[in-house]
């Protein structure tokens, strides 16, 4: 897979709206998000960034409008919070337990060609430390953390 050319020219020839208004083509277009995707027989969907026919980019999305915004200053209070923080053991003695616990809760595979290992890390979610973010602790070997902040879902009307 390429990474999407975000310097490309929008896409203005229309054969993505028209392919996504065909039922046998597999294109469909989210008007709440303002995204093109490709849906798979099982219903799964693969965002599409560039036109099939032009390679112009597809419409801005809005899906960071789904969010909430975290300010800088928010993110480095954050990151403080979290900075000294190197154990499982730490993490629930500085936060108290987590809101969410999840065994499973993170993937990882290894980039390349042929085998690749995928581990899967506990993780932990703390919604009540932020108003704006989550903060994500990934659980490795060793009971070892590593801290992610992720924006909340934005109020919807």
């Amino acid at each position: 897979m390429s990474t999407p050319n975000f310097e490309a020219p929008r896409c203005e020839c229309g054969t993505l709206e028209a392919l996504s208004q065909e039922p046998s083509i597999p294109i469909l277009f989210d008007a709440e998000l303002n995204e093109y995707h490709l849906v798979g027989t099982a219903q799964q969907q693969v965002l599409i960034y560039h036109c099939i026919f032009c390679g112009g980019q597809t419409p801005a999305s809005r899906r960071g409008d789904l969010f909430m915004h975290v300010t800088r200053e928010e993110f480095e209070r954050l990151r403080k919070a979290t900075s000294g923080l190197r154990t499982l053991d730490d993490v629930v003695g500085a936060f108290g337990p987590p809101d969410f616990d999840h065994p499973a809760g993170f993937s990882s595979t290894e980039p390349g060609l042929g085998p690749r290992r995928t581990t899967d890390f506990r993780q932990m979610t703390f919604s009540a430390l932020s108003d704006t973010a989550d903060v994500h602790v990934a659980i490795g070997l060793n009971d070892k953390v590593q801290f992610s902040f992720t924006p909340k879902p934005a109020a919807r009307d």
